[in-house]
C-alpha cells in the first residue's frame, strides 16, 4: 500500500509541476513551437538520471522514495505521449525540419542529460 500511495502522491505533484513548467516556458517564449514539452522532457531526463544515479549508489534507501520520485513524480512530469503527438503533428503538417529538430533534441538531449544526472550523482555521493 505504501508503494501505491508514494506513486499517487508523486504523480499528483509531478503532473502539477509539468503543467506549471510547460506553461511557464510557453508563456515566456510565446511561440507556436512546443518548447514547453521539450523543456519538461529534458529536465525530466536530467532529474531521472539524478534520482536513479543516487539509487544505484545508495541501494539501501527506502524503496518508497524511488516510487515517489521516479514512478510517480517523474512519470507524471515527463510527457512522452505529448511529445509523440506533437512530433506527429509537425510531420503531418509537412514541417519536417522542425520535426527533426524537435525529435532530435529531445532524444539526444534526453539521453545526454540522463547520463549527466548519473555523473553528477556519482560525483556528489
Amino acid at each position: 500500500m505504501e508503494k501505491f500511495l508514494a506513486i499517487a502522491l508523486g504523480g499528483a505533484l509531478g503532473a502539477i509541476l509539468r503543467v506549471y513548467v510547460s506553461e511557464g516556458v510557453m508563456h515566456k517564449i510565446g511561440l507556436a513551437f512546443p518548447y514547453g514539452t521539450m523543456a519538461v522532457n529534458l529536465i525530466g531526463c536530467l532529474l531521472i538520471g539524478l534520482c536513479l544515479g543516487a539509487y544505484i549508489l545508495r541501494p539501501d534507501w527506502p524503496e518508497w522514495i524511488r516510487f515517489l520520485l521516479v514512478a510517480g513524480g517523474l512519470g507524471a512530469f515527463t510527457t512522452f505521449s505529448t511529445f509523440a503527438f506533437e512530433l506527429l503533428d509537425l510531420l503531418l503538417g509537412g514541417q519536417y525540419g522542425q520535426a527533426l529538430m524537435y525529435g532530435g533534441i529531445q532524444l539526444i538531449g534526453g539521453l545526454l542529460l540522463c547520463w549527466v544526472g548519473i555523473l553528477i550523482t556519482r560525483a556528489v555521493l
